[in-house]
């Protein structure tokens, strides 16, 4: 993940809209953010991660009303946009938050509104708020371990719990992945199911014997040889009966054609006639039809011709009627038509007349109109003077006003430098009280280390002894105590030589070899006592865990003052930097009462309460509560002038509104004037355009008269002009449709009398067609003709016929020869059918018995040659069952991911090691212990290790960013980014001058490398050794500000 911009408004200090631009930042590789403790540093951070992930841990979702505390209490609205890059790809995406206060309950702050958007060909895509995560590849709580480590938590990796660790791991890279117990479990529990069921098989299947098989096989082979003769015979007593059967047939066949030839033969006469019928009428179709039907179609031609004709002239007489009286209806109003022009022309003037008449309305309103206007133009331009003189007045009043306001310079560098009085005021109060502290801590220490010196152990020592001589003596004394135990242990051996002497002793036998000496006589065997040497080993032993107890409580003693010791340097270290820092800030404090009233040139504020002859103005204000009295005085002085320049403003404002208003009834005016103007000349123009008629004669006519006769003019002529027009159009056309109608006439009456012709024609052809059939008239042809008759379908019929009688004489024949001298014994016939059938039984129960042997031999073998099978699977089911349970003890309690989460730990620790081991000159490294913890090689001792908590404030800071690289190299493989980034947020303010300058040594050497890491402190001498950097200042007023260096 790697940032791009940030811009956060309303969110804890940030009041306006600030906007960061981490483009130059992350180019320089190293950048820091510095500023004052409280000035919203940290803030950035946290703007970050509740913009991707929606959560911070300063604030609790319930009971500390986050959202109302997020939010500043100067702003009304949050805003949160967050632009980064993320992904193999480097994909740009954008976060964004957004929330208000309600406008009506100032305590209630709205649930921030989150979305997020992906950028795609140049265009941001919404998208879900849970892909953040997803594309940045890690949970909440890692993000802040890996990327963005809040203020601190840059050691909790370091100092992480064994199980807190793993778990970290395995979020980190997926270890999920190898939890493979449940799944062998799954496998374990599917494959005892398997050898189960195997199991169940093997005990239905039983036990095989391979000699029923054999004998099974032989009865097999019997029955198929008997089948096969039965089978032999059955085919030889079928071929007989087959001949049979088909001679049967021969004897049947020919009985139906002879019965069928009888048929055919009684239906010969009903085929004759149908023959005959079909000669005479296609004789009728071939001869008469044509010249029948054509008469038809030119009879019904000549009737609708004459029906025609007939209608025709009434329409030719109904149209001469009606010319007629149109021409005389034309003659009547042809004198109006002529004078026509008249009336139009006196028509058009009387509508002239109607516009003067309007003319001079209009004329008479714009008169009146502008004698009002004139009587407002001149108040408006009164009421103009006066609100000039208004703003007059209300700028000499400012002016005034501003020469009495005081010098809020000169009283705002005395307000920084009493703040700044508090400031070092309160920081010597905190270093008094810190070293009051320590020297009380200083004081219990001594007391417990009195305590612990009245041991009877220090009983030969004085109380106050240093602890060198406290830690040599208890050397000394464990020393004794182990000289001590060695002599115990001499002694201890001595009585176990005894006690094995013992033992052979009692084993030895008169004139039997000694096993040690050879010898054969003993003299005194029972020299060595049982019951002595053991209480005398039980003493020694009694006394060896007297020792041991001691040593361990000289070891305690050993630890408590070392820790005593350390406690004691820490603190009076401590008390050495608050007494360092008091004399410090009071060195400030005795510079700064010096800085008072140095290099500020005297004012002549008439507000500054000083005497004559005084040569600085800040003695007067050397009590804050002057100070602040003069700083209410000016704030008045702002009030009353802001007030004078609303009023201005107003003057000013009315001021324009009058003038603007004197410019438009000006406008007006002049508008007004140049109307009546065009008026006058229209109605000028129009009383010289009356020709026909004189205004003067009109001027006591009212004008709805004169309206009347306009109108009663215009309709005569529009109605002299309609009905001219409309008796010419109508005449006209009753000339075409006679003209057309006379045309059409002629031809209808051509037309018939060449039909009448033909019709005379067809008859003569006719009876000379009936002359020479042999049809007595034509009302015997018409009458067969209008019987219907398919010709082709009875002539298939016929043909159909004959063509049977032919096949069945032809057939008959045929089987007569079939048949020949042969005879067909029914008898015989049945009696042979009656063997088959009974041979065909006995083969059927001779099949049924094979076919059951078969089906038992073939289960037989099935099933041996399954039990074979099921033998071999369950030999492997038990293999596969050990080697599961192999697996399942392996995957138990998560012991592979364990142990590659134990791996993933080494080689991070390897990787930090490169770095860690040449950051501390070759002195230390990192390792892991077996229980994945961290522990520390101390190369400057022997490379003995010890304790991560061991470490200096330096140390531990190159233990933990070492840490921390080698963590982002690693999450960078997994999230597949290009670029490797993290950003630190710590103070470093506890950290003492040459751990500060192992940390400005650790970060000049990231310069070198192609990461990206941003500090976040408040450690001034940081800023110097980061050129890229910003700084954040919380200002009284505005809130915190980001300014850019």
């Amino acid at each position: 993940m790697i940032p791009i911009e940030l811009t956060i408004q309303g969110l804890y200090s940030y009041q306006e809209k600030q906007t960061i631009d981490f483009t130059r930042l992350t180019a320089a590789n190293l950048f820091g953010i510095f500023g004052p403790v409280g000035s919203g540093k940290s803030t950035i951070l946290e703007a970050i991660t509740f913009a991707i992930y929606g959560r911070t841990d300063r604030l609790n979702l319930s009971g500390d009303n986050r959202y109302y505390n997020m939010m500043n209490l100067r702003s009304n609205e949050m805003l949160i946009d967050f632009i980064f890059e993320a992904g193999r790809e480097q994909t740009t995406y954008r976060a964004t938050v957004k929330s208000s206060r309600n406008s009506r309950n100032f305590d209630e702050v709205r649930t921030p509104e989150r979305t997020a958007y992906r950028k795609r060909e140049g265009q941001w895509v919404p998208i879900e708020v849970e892909a953040l995560e997803e594309a940045i590849g890690l949970s909440y709580d890692n993000f802040k371990r890996t990327i963005i480590i809040p203020q601190g938590q840059f050691q909790e990796f370091l100092q992480l719990g064994n199980r807190d660790r793993t778990k970290m791991m395995k979020e980190l890279f997926n270890l999920e992945k190898f939890e493979f117990y449940y799944k062998v479990v799954s496998l374990e529990r599917k494959n005892d199911e398997k050898r189960q069921h195997n199991q169940g098989q093997l005990q239905q299947l039983g036990e095989v014997d391979p000699a029923q098989i054999a004998s099974c096989s032989e009865s097999l082979s019997a029955l198929e040889k008997e089948v096969h003769e039965l089978n032999k015979g059955l085919q030889e007593q079928q071929q007989e009966e087959e001949k049979l059967r088909q001679l049967r047939e021969l004897f049947e066949k020919r009985a139906a054609a002879r019965k069928e030839c009888d048929g055919l033969t009684k239906q010969a006469p009903y085929y004759q006639k149908l023959r005959e019928k079909i000669e005479r009428y296609e004789q009728a179709i071939i001869g008469f039809k044509h010249l029948l039907e054509s008469r038809k179609t030119y009879e019904e031609k000549a009737t609708k011709r004459r029906e025609q004709i007939q209608s025709d002239q009434e329409k030719v007489r109904g149209e001469t009627g009606e010319i007629t009286q149109l021409e005389k209806i034309l003659e009547e109003i042809k004198p109006k038509q002529e004078k026509r022009d008249e009336v139009k022309k006196r028509a058009e003037e009387l509508e002239r007349l109607l516009e003067m008449r309007g003319t001079e309305e209009r004329i008479k309103h714009e008169q009146t109109r502008l004698e009002k206007g004139t009587k407002i133009w001149e108040k408006t331009v009164q009421s103009l003077e006066q609100a000039k003189a208004e703003k007059l007045r209300q700028e000499k009043a400012i002016q005034s006003m501003r020469e009495k306001m005081p010098d809020l310079t000169l009283l705002t560098s005395l307000k920084g430098w009493h703040m700044e009085r508090r400031e070092i005021q309160r920081l010597l109060k905190e270093c008094k009280e810190e070293v009051e502290r320590y020297a009380r801590q200083l004081e219990e220490l001594e007391k417990e280390k009195v305590e612990l010196t009245g041991d009877p152990l220090f009983k030969t020592l004085h109380e106050s002894l240093p602890y060198p001589d406290i830690f040599h003596h208890l050397e000394g004394e464990s020393g004794k105590i182990k000289e001590q135990q060695r002599l115990l242990g001499d002694q201890e051996s001595h009585w176990r030589v005894k006690a094995q002497l013992k033992a052979y002793a009692d084993d030895l036998k008169e004139n039997q070899p000694c096993p040690l000496c050879g010898s054969l006589h003993h003299p005194d065997p029972d020299r060595y006592s049982s019951e002595d040497i053991e209480d005398e080993l039980n003493k020694v032993d009694k006394q060896k865990h007297a020792w041991e107890k001691q040593l361990d409580y000289i070891a305690s003693l050993n630890k408590q003052f070392t820790l005593l010791e350390s406690r004691q340097n820490e603190a009076a270290r401590q008390q050495n930097e608050w007494e360092k820092k008091r004399k410090e800030q009071l060195e400030k404090a005795a510079a700064h009462e010096k800085q008072f009233a140095i290099d500020l040139p005297p004012t002549d504020s008439p507000l500054l309460p000083l005497e004559q002859g005084e040569k600085s103005p800040w003695e007067a204000y050397r009590e804050e509560e002057v100070l602040n009295k003069a700083f209410e005085a000016a704030t008045k002085i702002q009030d009353e002038i802001k007030g004078a320049e609303k009023r201005l403003e107003q003057a000013e404002k009315e001021r324009q509104t009058k003038e603007q208003a004197r410019d438009k009834y000006q406008e007006g005016l002049q508008e007004i004037k140049t109307s009546l103007a065009m008026h006058q000349a229209e109605w000028n123009t129009l009383a010289q355009q009356l020709t026909v008629i004189q205004h003067e004669a009109y001027e006591d006519i009212p004008v709805n008269a004169i309206e009347q006769e306009k109108k009663r003019l215009v309709e005569e002529y529009r109605q002299v002009e309609k009905t001219f027009n409309e008796t010419s159009q109508l005449l006209q056309e009753c000339q075409k449709r006679k003209d057309r109608l006379t045309g059409v006439l002629e031809s209808n009456l051509k037309e018939l009398e060449q039909e009448e012709s033909t019709l005379e024609a067809l008859d003569n052809q006719l009876k000379e067609q009936l002359s020479q059939s042999n049809f007595s008239s034509l009302e015997e042809v018409m009458k067969l003709l209008s019987t219907p008759l398919d010709v082709a379908a009875e002539k298939q019929n016929l043909e159909r016929y004959r063509e049977q009688l032919l096949r069945n004489q032809s057939s008959l024949e045929q089987l007569q020869r079939d048949i020949a001298e042969r005879t067909y014994d029914p008898a015989a016939h049945e009696k042979l059918i009656a063997t088959i059938s009974l041979l065909k039984e006995e083969i059927h129960q001779k099949t049924q018995e094979k076919g059951k042997m078969a089906e038992k031999l073939k289960n037989m073998q099935q099933d041996l040659e399954s039990l074979t099978k099921l033998k071999q699977e369950l030999e492997g089911l038990n293999a596969r069952g050990e080697n599961i349970t192999t697996l399942k003890a392996l995957f138990r309690a998560s012991g592979f991911v364990n142990y590659i989460s134990s791996v993933y730990l080494q080689n991070l620790c390897n990787a930090a090691n490169e770095r860690f081991f040449q950051l501390t000159r070759q002195q230390l490294s990192l390792e892991i212990t077996d229980d994945n913890n961290f522990q520390v090689r101390d190369y400057l001792n022997g490379g003995k290790v010890r304790s991560v908590k061991t470490l200096s404030g330096g140390q531990t800071f190159q233990a933990s960013l070492s840490l921390a690289l080698a963590l982002a190299d690693n999450i960078q493989q997994v999230t597949e980014s290009r670029q490797n980034f993290f950003f630190l947020d710590e103070g470093f303010g506890s950290l003492d001058k040459e751990s500060l300058n192992i940390v400005f040594d650790t970060l000049k050497s990231l310069r070198k490398e192609n990461r990206i890491v941003g500090v976040i402190s408040h450690v001034e001498e940081m800023q110097q050794e980061i050129d890229a950097h910003l700084t954040v200042e919380n200002h009284p007023e505005r809130g915190s500000l980001i300014h850019r260096d």
